[in-house]
């Protein structure tokens, strides 16, 4: 009986090794050399997830994929010779340089190096669930690295999941892992040779911005609610001079850290792209898009800029709803029929309100401050 390697079974997993080699979707295969290799767990494409192992060989002019099988009896095989562990298999095709298969006459030479952004469950432990999505959940949890064990943050996507929800979950990793700023939340790296597909992060202790603004209502200083407007721009400034559009800026996306400092976060519908056409606005937060988006369905780094302004509302508005008492479809034809605008909360700086409803929440995209820009003039009043 031949089986391919399934997420499901345990005596699989305690076979495959965490081996030093090897990487997965995101390895850059196109620049392996000549007989380089690297063993792949390809990703999930059923209802039912199914996780399959492949060892991947730059040969001529192409990369050349070899299914790794299973046999009845728990040994891991490409053509005839069989191995205890997919390690032990890989070791023999390299030391004895014995084709993978007769056909082709490929034989393996030099292994990619596991990349330390992909990492190993076993160095996972999850100690509390901190809250809970569609797809999956997110939790506090100690993760070990050499001799050091440090918190993070780990959200995970459920198996049953579609291969959409899937696909989306690992575009967000690939996207964080391009960020490194201290107003970003920076990422460690993704787990995907087991279930559940993790992403691992930055643990922000002071939790969502949202949470805090509330919490706090009536202590916060006005310093402070311009520090977390400066700190959200800076981050902002960052991730679209990366070419990053965030399209879901907003206080509940937003994190504290231990020191109080703002951490850009959920990076679930960004992209890198420098206009993005998305015909499913069902399921978005209405009340933070932009006109355009509401009309058009279309966002861009301008659309962000908005968000932006609605999230400094939110800021002065110590954690308030926008729109209050407006429907999303009220909302809607406020904004795009009247050309309604919010007033600022009473006890902004008027210099600040003047950015905001007059810069972020321009009619005219092209009217729109950069973020840049908008770092600069909040400082100016710091």
């Amino acid at each position: 009986m031949i089986r391919s390697v399934t997420a499901v079974d345990e005596r699989v997993r305690q076979r495959i090794p965490n081996s030093s080699f090897g990487a997965g979707k995101e390895n850059s295969i196109g620049a392996m050399r000549a007989a380089e290799f690297s063993s792949r767990l390809n990703e999930c494409l059923h209802s039912r997830c199914e996780i399959v192992l492949a060892i991947s060989v730059r040969h001529e002019n192409g990369v050349r994929h070899f299914m790794v099988n299973q046999d009845s009896d728990g040994s891991f095989y490409c053509e005839h010779h069989h191995e205890k562990s997919v390690s032990d298999l890989v070791s023999f095709y390299t030391t004895t340089k014995t084709p993978l298969s007769s056909s082709s006459g490929v034989r393996l030479k030099r292994p990619i190096e596991r990349p330390q952004w992909l990492l190993n469950h076993d160095a996972i432990r999850l100690v509390k669930k901190l809250g809970e999505g569609a797809f999956g959940e997110v939790f506090l949890a100690e993760y070990s690295s050499g001799n050091e064990v440090m918190q993070v943050a780990v959200k995970t996507m459920r198996e049953e999941a579609t291969r959409e929800a899937r696909l989306k979950f690992m575009k967000e990793a690939r996207l964080m892992r391009r960020y490194e700023h201290r107003h970003v939340v920076r990422i460690n790296g993704v787990a995907v040779h087991e279930h559940p597909l993790m992403i691992v992060m930055e643990f922000c202790p002071g939790g969502s911005l949202l949470s805090h603004l509330r919490k706090e209502k009536g202590k916060l200083s006005s310093s402070t609610k311009l520090r977390f407007a400066i700190e959200a721009a800076e981050g902002m400034a960052y991730l679209h001079k990366q070419k990053c559009i965030h399209r879901d800026i907003a206080a509940r996306n937003v994190l504290l850290s231990s020191k109080q400092e703002v951490k850009i976060s959920d990076f679930g519908m960004s992209d890198d792209k420098l206009i993005v056409k998305d015909d499913k606005l069902d399921k978005v937060p209405v009340k933070w898009l932009a006109p355009e988006t509401m009309q058009e369905k279309v966002y861009s780094n301008k659309t962000d800029v908005w968000s932006y302004g609605v999230l400094v509302w939110e800021i002065y508005a110590e954690g308030a709803e926008p729109y209050a008492g407006f429907s999303n479809l009220q909302t809607r034809a406020k904004i795009v029929a009247q050309d309604y605008r919010m007033e600022m909360p009473k006890d902004t700086p008027s210099s600040v309100s003047k950015l905001v409803v007059h810069g972020c929440w321009a009619k005219n995209p092209s009217d729109r401050p950069e973020f840049s820009k908008i770092v600069k003039t909040l400082k100016g009043k710091a």
